[in-house]
Parts: C-alpha cells; structure tokens; sequence
C-alpha cells in the first residue's frame, strides 16, 4: 500500500474514532431522562401486536427499561446499572439475571429490537469507528469490534449537525447486512435532542417493529436508585 494512503487510513480511523466519541456524548448529553413508546411488530406473515414500553436514563452509564402494557408483559424489563453490566427480569421467573456476550444480539421479547439495542448506552467501549464515507448531511461509520466473540460488525450513520445516529445496520461475518434500524422525528427536548420514531427490519425473517415516542422528557433529578436490580424487580 503507498505510504500517503497508509498515512490517509488511519487518519480516517482516527477521525472515526473521535466522531464515535462525540456520537457517545451526545447520547448522554442531558443529565437524565424518561421516554414512553407506543411499539408495534409486524411479523413476517402480517400479523401484529401492540406494546408500550418505558424508558429512564441517567448520563451515559445507566438505563431502566419496562414494559407497561400488554398485561402479561407489564415489568418485564432491562437494566444497565453501569456500562459494563445488563440485567433481564421477568415477573414469572421471578428474578433478574445477566445477559452476557452475544445473548445481547437476542431480539427482546418479540420485538426485531435486540437486548443490546435497547440496552446500549456507548459504542467506543466496544468498537473502533473508521469514516467510510459523506453525503447530504451524514457521516457513514464502520465500525469494528474490539472484541469479535461479542460483537457484530455495525455500520452507523451520524448526522453531521448534532452528532446523533440516524441509522444502524448490523452485518453478518460476511458483511451482510441483517437488521436495520432507523431513526428520525428529532425533536428539541429540554437539554438534548432526541428521536421520536424508530423503526427495525429484521431482514432475516421479514419482521419489522416501529416505536413511537408519546413522551419525553430530560433533567429531571432521577435518584441512582431508580437504576438498581431492587428496582427492576420491584
């Protein structure tokens, strides 16, 4: 390989880096926050079911997320109590327990959402990003797992005004793409913007789920203890 493209390589993957950083930034730019979603699946054969779902944040390291409804989902949740660490609880088993390594890619609870889709708070802990490309507003991100056993390969797009990601697709090892997620209707929320529609394609069964937020708000002095296993099971 010449030595001036070596040399314009890695400054790509440096940019890539520091744009993912700046991504991570934005993400936890409100001091904390609460969402509600009115979700809906379609399933590969047309048939439909409705779900809302809640969800809390405290900076960059912590998350809470339940279900409200149907009944028979109501406080089946996720929590992240820090970056490093989720749990799932489900009422009928009675307790939390960790998801681990690529259990994360598993789709939660019938829905084309992943555990790690929802319980995500960073991608640099994970990933190193390389810029592999510019158009209309957004920069293309490949990024590559520090860690392969655990992670996919994941393609971003981040829009260039406000560092948010407006589209994440999840590849095979052979770098097909296998699930797509969109987001779009950012909207001015207190201290930060956020995404108000969300919608997934699981390319590999035909599955798509959309969610729309019913509400949102940020900077509301949300206690630590909101974000413990206590309260999960709660």
């Amino acid at each position: 390989m010449p030595v001036l493209l070596v040399f314009a390589t890695l400054a790509l993957a440096t940019e890539g880096d520091d744009l993912l950083a700046r991504v991570d930034a934005a993400q936890a730019s409100a001091a904390d926050g609460h969402v509600v979603m009115e979700v809906t699946v379609v399933d590969h054969r047309g048939n439909s079911a409705e779900r809302t779902l809640e969800i809390w944040q405290k900076g960059g390291d912590k998350r809470l997320v339940r279900y409200t409804a149907p009944a028979r989902l109501a406080g089946t949740g996720l929590l992240v109590p820090d970056s490093d660490t989720v749990y799932l609880y489900m009422p009928a088993y009675g307790r939390a327990r960790r998801v681990v390594g690529e259990r994360q890619n598993d789709a939660f609870l019938g829905t084309d959402f992943s555990v790690e889709d929802l319980a995500r708070l960073r991608w640099s802990d994970d990933f190193t990003a390389t810029i592999t490309g510019r158009d209309n507003g957004l920069v293309a991100l490949s990024l590559t797992p520090r860690d392969p056993g655990d992670e996919d390969p994941v393609k971003l797009w981040v829009r260039t005004e406000d560092n948010l990601v407006s589209r994440i697709e999840v590849l095979d090892s052979a770098g097909t793409t296998i699930r797509r997620l969109e987001l779009s209707d950012f909207r001015q929320v207190g201290s930060r913007k956020l995404a108000h529609s969300f919608q997934v394609h699981d390319l590999t069964d035909g599955g798509t789920t959309t969610a729309t937020v019913t509400l949102a708000e940020t900077d509301l002095g949300l206690d630590d203890e909101l974000f413990t296993v206590t309260s999960l099971t709660r």
